[in-house]
Parts: structure tokens; sequence; C-alpha cells
């Protein structure tokens, strides 16, 4: 029995594809720990962020070890996720080891809360399980953001780094590659722009960069644009946040403005109405106001 921990993500990828012409006898037990580690509590404190993903950590190693006592089947994978995400396949080739596995399933998903565990048979559920291995990607980007939000020397200098640019710099939150292709094409020519496509991209990005105004997508794949929102403005009070939807759903426009955005930008939207928009970022207005001797005030 093989323990993956080094790249779980990507030796899981590769396996599915091998299994794909011929899944039969493959069995799968998932089981969701990266449950332990609620977004919205981990952002609201991030000097707490490293102590909980370790305390988060060792109870998986703990749990770990438990399945490795419990299993009996002689040829198959543990996967130790980036996200603290665990799953055992294995060929159950006799109705022994099929009773033997679903009991160890049992065992273990007795000790953890309701739906944190999962069992399934690739033969049966391939698609949904290469959905998964597509989604524990994404989740090995969203433990670097949290990695990256207690960095406290980067995040301090934030502030200072935004004042010491000559052009505003400006960050767009889009997953859709028209929109994003159309909000950059119409900026490129008078500021500096930056495209993400995920919420986990753009709390990394933010960090790096720090740009004078953000317009951010709700709907994202991985965090959406609310829960990046959450992150960003925990690292960062002064940061000025945009809203993007093609929908102004109340509700949205409620928990964006409780997340800390300043405004909300319905799709589709004109070059007029965006170009007016970042105008209103207090760090754009402060950078164009920003002038040397013989040059001209940009905007009085």
């Amino acid at each position: 029995m093989d323990l993956i921990s080094h790249s779980a993500e990507h030796h899981f990828i590769t396996k599915l594809e091998a299994l794909k012409s011929n899944p039969a006898g493959w069995l799968c037990q998932y089981f969701s720990l990266s449950k332990m580690l609620d977004h919205k509590t981990l952002t609201a404190n991030i000097s707490m962020i490293s102590n909980r993903i370790q305390d988060a950590r060792r109870k998986r190693d703990h749990f770990i070890q438990d399945l490795q006592n419990n299993i009996s089947a002689s040829h198959g994978f543990i996967y130790s996720f980036e996200d603290l995400d665990v799953l055992f396949m294995a060929l159950v080739e006799t109705p022994e080891q099929k009773t033997a596995f679903t009991n160890s399933f049992h065992h273990l998903a007795k000790g953890l809360p309701k739906k944190y565990s999962d069992m399934g048979a690739l033969a049966l559920q391939m698609k949904t399980y290469q959905t998964l291995a597509d989604q524990k990607l994404l989740t090995v980007t969203r433990q670097k953001a949290y990695q990256g939000m207690t960095d406290t020397a980067k995040i301090s200098s934030i502030a200072a780094r935004r004042k010491r640019r000559e052009n505003p710099l400006i960050m767009i939150v889009e997953d859709d590659r028209f929109t994003a292709h159309y909000a950059s094409t119409i900026l490129a020519g008078e500021y500096d722009v930056i495209i993400c496509k995920t919420g986990e991209d753009a709390i990394l990005s933010y960090i790096d960069n720090a740009p004078d105004i953000v317009f951010m997508d709700i709907h994202l794949p991985g965090l959406n644009g609310h829960e990046a929102v959450e992150a960003i403005y925990a690292i960062d009070k002064e940061a000025f946040i945009v809203m993007l939807s093609v929908d102004s759903v109340r509700d949205n426009i409620v928990r964006a403005s409780k997340n800390g955005a300043q405004k909300f930008l319905k799709k589709p939207y004109s070059r007029e109405r965006i170009i007016d928009t970042i105008h209103t970022s207090p760090h754009v207005r402060s950078l164009m106001r920003t002038t040397s001797v013989g040059h001209t005030t940009l905007i009085s």
C-alpha cells in the first residue's frame, strides 16, 4: 500500500487516466478533512492561520495512521492531498476484500462528522473522481494563498509598495476569457493590468502586487468572489474592491459590502463606466495627483 503525499494531486490525475479504460474492481474511500479549515474562520484572524493549519495537519496525519491500521487491501494508494483531504483507492477482487474494504470505511467514517466521508466505485463514478482531481489542483493554490497571508513582512509593505509605483495598477479577477480580454483591452492603453482567473490566484497576486483597485467577479471556480474579498480585506483594510456580476441581486450587493467591497458593477459594462469607477479609488486618485517638477496634475 503506497502513501502518496508529494504531488498527490498529479499522481491521482495520472492514475485515473491510466485506469480510465479499465476501472473495474477499483473502489475509493474519500474523506473531506479540509472541512476542518473554515475559510471565514481563517480570514477572521490571519495571525492564527499557521497554527490552525498545523493543528489540522496533525489531525490529518493521525487519521492516515488509523486508516493504514484498518486496511487489508494489498494493492492500492492513499492520497494525502495538500488541502488535507484523504482518498484511499484500492483494487478489490473478492467478496471478502469488498467486505473488509466496506468495514474499514465505516470504522473511519463513524469518527468524523456527517458529510465528511464518501465511498464509491471508479467504474460507476469515473467522471466524479476526474472532477475531484481537477478541483484538487485548484486547492493547492488555495493553500499557497493561506500561507501567503501569513507573510507579515510582505503584507505590511503593501501600502508602501502601492505608493511607490508610477502608474496605477488594476487587477481584474475574471474567469471568463472574453470578459477578461475585453476589460484588459479597454484599460491596457492607460493602466498596468493584472488578470487573475480564480479567487486563490487573486489573493496571491494581491499580496505580490498591491494593486490600486480590484474588479472581482462573484462567480469564480474554487473560492468565489465573496470569499476572495474576505481574504484580501483581512490582509489590507485599505483595499479598494469593486464586485462584478451579470446580475444585481440585492443579497450579493449586501454581502459584498459587508465583506469590504466598496462598489458593485453590473456586467456588461462600458469603457466609460469602468474608467469612471477606477477614478473613484483613492489609491488611483492619490497616485494621479502626485506630480514631479515640470509635470502637470492629471486629476484636480
